[in-house]
Parts: C-alpha cells; structure tokens; sequence
C-alpha cells in the first residue's frame, strides 16, 4: 500500500504499521503491549491503531530509543559534498548523528530506516530530482513535519519556488554558507 493510501485510512492494522515503521508486526504488539503505541482492540479481539497515533509515534519513534542527537540526513550525488558536510556536521561541538545517502531512492529508504529530525536535500540528483524526493517524504505518513533544507549550486527563483511548494523550509545555494547552515540547524549558539 503507497504511503498516500495509508494516510487517507483512519485505522491500520499492525501489518500496515509495520510496513510503514519497517519492521516486524511483532515489533509493533510489543510496542502496544508496553504502551508506547495506543492500540485499539475490535470485538474480534483485533489490534487497530488509529492514524494519527501512528504518526504522532513515527515523529517520536528513535530506533536507539533516546532522545539524544539531533538526526541528519545528507542527501546529495557529491561524495565531496557529502564528506565535507557530515565531517563538519559531526563535529564534537554538536549533539549530532549524521547519515548519508547519495540518490534520491535511497534517501527515501534511510527516512525510513534512519528517522531524521532534518533531510539536507541536493535538488538536483539523478533519477529523482531533489522537489520529488521532498514531495515524496513529506507525503509519507507521519512525515508532514520533517524539516527539508534544499541545497544546490544553481539556484534560481523557480527553483526555490518549487523546492518550497514541495514541502522545504528553505533553499540553500553551494558552496553552503555553513554558518547560515548551522542556524538554520539551530546549532549555532
């Protein structure tokens, strides 16, 4: 089921979170039984969870189970690009945990797996460009409010504008300007 599909049901079944939270349907009556995901029981006896806890669980959900660094996902075609950033990015200096990916499809993927706080997003990858990887992210349950910060060496007003409408928070041109970065990360005080 696509992720649009999912979040136009008002109830899922644990197989739906699971494939949605990519892991077993095991996982998710664990996560019911200790509490930390509110189920719904049918008279049939039957798991149901409604949507918007799932993603209020999803927004919260960290696979090492903390609330420690803040979670970067890199998402650029430049292995220069990507080195430097997460070389800076895991600074000593930050409470950061940084991850990488290097096209569009896998960037879609470590969302899952990863769970970011923030998706640094080349707008120009191949395959799928930076506005539909951010329209798709977004669209995915629980995602609405995941920060997407674009960057790219071309910048353009129709670019931002459409990185913008895809769902991003701003647009940054490279070479980034990392001290405006690192603001708009919040870890610049």
């Amino acid at each position: 089921m696509k992720p649009t599909e999912l979040s136009a049901k008002p109830y899922l079944t644990p197989n739906e979170v699971a494939a949605w939270m990519m892991v077993s349907p095991i996982t998710v009556r664990g996560w019911a039984q200790k509490g930390l995901l509110q189920a719904e029981v049918t008279p049939g006896g039957h798991r149901r969870f409604r949507r918007e806890e799932v993603e209020r669980f999803a927004r919260q959900w960290n696979p090492a189970g903390n609330k420690g660094p803040m979670r970067i996902l890199i998402a650029d075609d430049d292995p220069a690009v990507v080195g430097f950033l997460k070389e800076w990015l895991e600074d000593e200096r930050f409470n950061t945990r940084v991850e990488t990916a290097f096209d569009g499809f896998e960037a879609g993927l470590k969302v899952h797996s990863f769970v970011p706080d923030v998706v640094l997003l080349d707008v120009m990858m191949p395959g799928l460009k930076g506005t539909e990887v951010c329209r798709q992210i977004k669209q995915m349950p629980g995602n609405a409010d995941l920060r997407v910060i674009g960057l790219t060496g071309h910048l353009s007003p129709d670019t931002e504008r459409a990185l913008l409408d895809a769902g991003a928070e701003c647009c940054l041109t490279k070479p980034v300007d990392m001290p405006r970065l690192l603001q708009q990360l919040g870890l610049d005080a």
